[in-house]
């Protein structure tokens, strides 16, 4: 797990580590990462509904062999449990999480609080929490 302060940047050193697959949900607070994905080849990115779907996007393209990246704001983490536990955890498929960390608005407040943790209960270690200007912490 890293924690880093901005996205800016972020979607170029994952292509410089192979990553060659990006899924996920519209987040203001990883704004700039979005934009840079956006710019990918064709096939590279596909948007995602929610991020359960993300997930198994990124599952499909992993078990095709490309290396794989889930982006979504920590509201929405809840939704990646179930896939992360029944699909990605009990076959390997190895997923990287960009999490955009938000805790300071009342309906941020609780998973803003315990994202990592809840994570590390799961036994899930790769991923980034983006803690930058707009997610604060």
């Amino acid at each position: 797990m890293k924690r880093v302060t901005s996205d800016r940047g972020l979607v170029e050193r994952l292509l410089d580590d192979g990553y060659s697959f990006f899924s996920g949900v519209p987040d203001s607070g990883l704004k700039q990462f979005i934009t840079d994905v956006q710019q990918l080849d064709k096939g590279m990115h596909v948007q995602a509904t929610w991020e359960a779907e993300a997930i198994a996007l990124a599952a499909g393209a992993s078990l095709a062999g490309r290396r794989s990246c889930v982006y979504l704001q920590n509201a929405g983490l809840g939704h990646t449990i179930n896939p992360l536990t029944s699909l990605c955890i009990p076959y390997e498929i190895d997923v990287l999480l960009v999490v955009g960390h938000r805790h300071t608005l009342p309906q941020h407040k609780v998973m803003g609080e315990v994202d990592e943790s809840l994570l590390k209960l799961i036994g899930w270690s790769n991923y980034i929490i983006v803690s930058g200007d707009n997610n604060p912490n």
